[in-house]
């Protein structure tokens, strides 16, 4: 019976193992298919100049601390979050999905990420595993600088792939179509925008566990003494489907980003910001700090 049992148990280690291994081999051939299409998008010229001409006909505005960037961006992003649950829980998360963001076209960009890893500190235990893996491609659709009419309109699909560990994985391929839109006032040394973007979440299953929420961010930033950026964003999602099924729930977040530029498209862009829950009785959590750094080239 001993036998019969650890033969079982191998068994199945021996299934997730070769699960593991299927999902490692899908997402490589995903990256590769990305960092492919580069010859297929781009423009034939893939000089310094051309990234440069891409990225100065939008606006310069600095990358938030929640809602992603409306325009093409290129570089490395990295955020580290602790999460309080109503619970006593408390949730580490370093990475939260950010990672590479390439330009490969005069209109394109693509975004791997990478899995974050996630610890969760309870009152009488403790775990912590590999999130899923995340990438994105985003099609700017219109855009003027600064000088023109400082504004940026862009559509986008993010993918999700079940190849996190057990308990931190959704077991789900989940495609998220986002749009989203950005309008400034003032110049590229000074002044206002406002971004926002609204996402909707589709799983290929486990509906009734995970639902289909519909998320809208909007942030509002302004640029003062040369570096800083302070900012004030509004996360609003409503859940279909799921055990959250017709909740709502509304976060703010309050920051401040330092934004440095060390040549013309190079970057450094450090970020500070307090989430809470505000206006609805549901809520998934208590408060969150989250810090950024990103760094653009």
């Amino acid at each position: 019976m001993r036998a019969i049992g650890r033969n079982a148990i191998k068994g199945k280690l021996e299934l997730s193992s070769a699960l593991q291994e299927r999902r490692r081999k899908k997402l490589l051939a995903l990256i590769g298919m990305i960092f492919l299409s580069k010859s297929a998008f781009a423009s034939g010229d893939s000089s310094p100049d051309w990234l440069f001409q891409t990225q100065n006909s939008q606006p310069h505005w600095a990358s938030m601390l929640g809602v992603p960037s409306t325009g093409l961006t290129q570089g490395f992003r990295y955020h580290y979050t602790t999460q309080y649950l109503g619970n006593g829980t408390k949730v580490r998360n370093y990475g939260s999905n950010k990672g590479l963001e390439l330009i490969l076209s005069d209109n394109f960009q693509a975004q791997i990420g990478v899995p974050a890893y996630i610890d969760k500190e309870a009152q009488k235990s403790s775990s912590s595993g590999w999130g899923d893996e995340a990438v994105l491609g985003k099609y700017r659709l219109l855009s003027e600088n600064e000088k023109s009419g400082n504004y940026v309109v862009s559509g986008s699909l993010g993918l999700s792939l079940p190849t996190g560990s057990p308990g931190f994985t959704s077991r789900s391929t989940i495609f998220t179509p986002i749009l989203a839109a950005g309008k400034g006032w003032g110049t590229r040394q000074q002044g206002i925008d406002v971004q926002s973007l609204i996402s909707f979440s589709i799983p290929d299953h486990n509906l009734s566990t995970l639902g289909m929420p519909v998320s809208w961010n909007t942030g509002l930033q302004a640029h003062v003494l040369r570096h800083f950026w302070p900012e004030i964003e509004a996360n609003y999602t409503h859940w279909n489907k799921g055990p959250y099924d017709g909740k709502n729930q509304l976060l703010v977040t309050y920051g401040v980003v330092f934004d440095y530029r060390i040549m013309d498209r190079e970057k450094i862009t450090l970020g500070i910001g307090y989430q809470e829950p505000k206006g609805t009785r549901f809520s998934t959590f208590g408060r969150e700090w989250i810090s950024m750094m990103k760094l653009s080239f």
